[in-house]
């Protein structure tokens, strides 16, 4: 049986379609680990809960699917997927070459306004991830700072490209801003990108970018082989 906090909260929106808010309800769940990798997702059962038709239940996996979230197999229906080792690497060396040439491409590109979002967003992490509720919103206010800086970058499709790979990745990657220490590690990595944006510095904030991705990979990795042989103790 699925967990009935996934429909407790969601309201079909009157502005929207049931596909997505369902899909944004199912996706979110994936993201914190409410469906863990493995975990079947009956079409009858999302339905039901979700008081909708079999038809915008259909259409919400499809989307994840595309979104390399959910798989459909010919005998237990819809899946949600999960990264082995592996493929967390890949896609985070992938992910350090694109942001590497986002963060370069925003930096020349970057207005005065553009950098006052950058700034905004920079300030944001650092109060954002105080206090008890700080670790779960770390990982949205992380993304929302790199994401300034890129979003001066006129690179629509690399810019897409980065938010799927992001998207992938997000449960896996999180993973290292909840070890103690790192959070004053990750707030030092931001400032000298901040700097290099404020200096023009493109070069600069390219390499400083991959390195920050490459070693938050690095520590995710780590994370996923301890929570693995916690699965697996013997």
């Amino acid at each position: 049986m699925l967990p009935a906090s996934l429909f407790k909260s969601v309201e079909i929106a009157p502005h929207g379609t049931a596909s997505e808010s369902i899909c944004t309800a199912l996706r979110k769940a994936i993201l914190e680990d409410q469906l863990q990798a493995g975990r079947a997702l009956p079409q009858s059962e999302l339905a039901a809960g979700f008081g909708v038709s079999i038809i915008p239940v259909r259409e919400a996996l499809k989307h994840l699917e595309a979104e390399g979230l959910v798989a459909f197999t010919p005998n237990k229906g819809a899946l949600v997927i999960g990264l082995d080792e592996a493929d967390i690497l890949e896609y985070s060396q992938i992910r350090a070459v694109l942001e590497e040439q986002a963060a370069a491409e925003g930096v020349r590109n970057m207005s005065r306004v553009d950098f006052a979002r950058v700034e905004d967003a920079y300030e944001a992490f650092v109060t954002g991830v105080e206090g008890p509720q700080g670790m779960i919103r770390s990982g949205v206010l992380n993304r929302a700072f790199h994401n300034a800086i890129y979003a001066a970058a006129p690179r629509p499709r690399l810019l897409e490209m980065i938010e799927d790979l992001n998207t992938r990745l997000d449960r896996y990657i999180r993973g290292h801003l909840i070890i103690e220490g790192r959070t004053t590690i990750t707030h030092d990595e931001h400032k000298a990108i901040l700097d290099a944006c404020r200096d023009r510095d493109a070069d600069l904030c390219a390499r400083l970018t991959r390195i920050h991705i490459l070693e938050a990979a690095r520590i995710s990795v780590d994370v996923f082989r301890r929570r693995q042989a916690g699965h697996n103790p013997g």
